[in-house]
């Protein structure tokens, strides 16, 4: 299993719950988070997933499971009695769930758009107000993990942006609520990520997107990582690293790798001019 980059103490004891911790990116974060002494509740959809993720953890790992599907109403709130009852309350959320596609935006109908938003954004609203009061009482971090694509629009990947960037709204409301009450509100905004080798979905591929892919009649090039290009995929244990470290910064955003950022910068400050560059980086790489 791969080596935990953090030591962070300032998570000893804190309570934790992971929405989306069973597989992927959130499953790297509850590790660390354990790792650096946190108690940990990791939230999954199915409970064949909770069970593999709690099946791989290594020896002396305090993490805890339940099954709950957030996009349904009154499950966050079992959540919340869960991690009471497991963990002795709440004092920080990270909400790692989300489902990523490919996709032509005029060939996406209202109610594929809507698939994607409850996907992505209503499933991050009844489990951030259940644990509100918790979490601020405890001065403690609201984490979401957005996505590059929620910064920069890419071809191939339109339903997708248009989630991610609903979410980015939705974080920085809930941080205009939070913060003056002590919390800290944190977006992560990565490209793609690598699969951790430890991850149950270890074996999936961009082969994924092969339905979304073949249905939009898209090309190959968009089964690629970020859509149009091969981008290079980031190392899980890094990128969890800095979000610990952004939350221990108290930093309101983390846009992951800095190219981007830069870029998705561009676009806020000279939004026709950074507009422009990615048409053009876009269009290089769909050739």
């Amino acid at each position: 299993m791969t080596t935990r980059l953090t030591n962070n103490q300032a998570w000893q004891d804190r309570r934790v719950i992971v929405a989306g911790g069973t597989a992927g990116f959130g499953l790297v974060l509850a590790r660390h988070l354990d790792a650096a002494g946190g108690r940990v509740l990791i939230v999954g959809r199915s409970s064949e997933g909770v069970r593999q993720a709690l099946a791989t953890n290594e020896s002396g790992s305090r993490i805890r499971g339940i099954t709950a599907d957030l996009s349904r109403p009154g499950e966050a709130g079992r959540v919340v009695g869960e991690a009471l009852r497991l963990l002795g309350g709440v004092d920080d959320l990270f909400f790692c769930v989300g489902r990523s596609g490919r996709g032509a935006i005029l060939k996406t109908d209202a109610g594929e758009l809507r698939d994607y938003f409850d996907a992505n954004v209503s499933s991050a609203v009844e489990i951030t107000q259940a644990v509100a009061d918790d979490v601020a009482a405890a001065g403690g971090h609201m984490v979401y993990i957005g996505s590059l694509a929620g910064k920069l629009v890419t071809p191939f990947m339109g339903p997708y942006c248009v989630a991610k960037a609903a979410l980015a709204a939705y974080v920085d409301a809930v941080r205009l609520e939070m913060v003056p009450r002590g919390a800290h509100v944190l977006l992560v905004s990565p490209g793609p990520i690598r699969r951790d080798d430890a991850d149950p979905r270890a074996t999936d591929s961009t082969d994924r997107y092969a339905a979304d892919v073949s249905r939009a009649g898209l090309p190959a090039e968009a089964l690629q990582p970020g859509g149009t290009r091969a981008l290079k995929q980031l190392d899980p244990d890094r990128l969890a690293a800095q979000v610990l470290a952004a939350c221990r910064q108290r930093r309101s955003e983390l846009v992951v790798p800095l190219k981007a950022s830069l870029l998705a910068g561009l676009i806020e400050w000279f939004p026709e001019w950074g507009r422009r560059i990615l048409a053009r980086v876009a269009a290089r790489h769909s050739r």
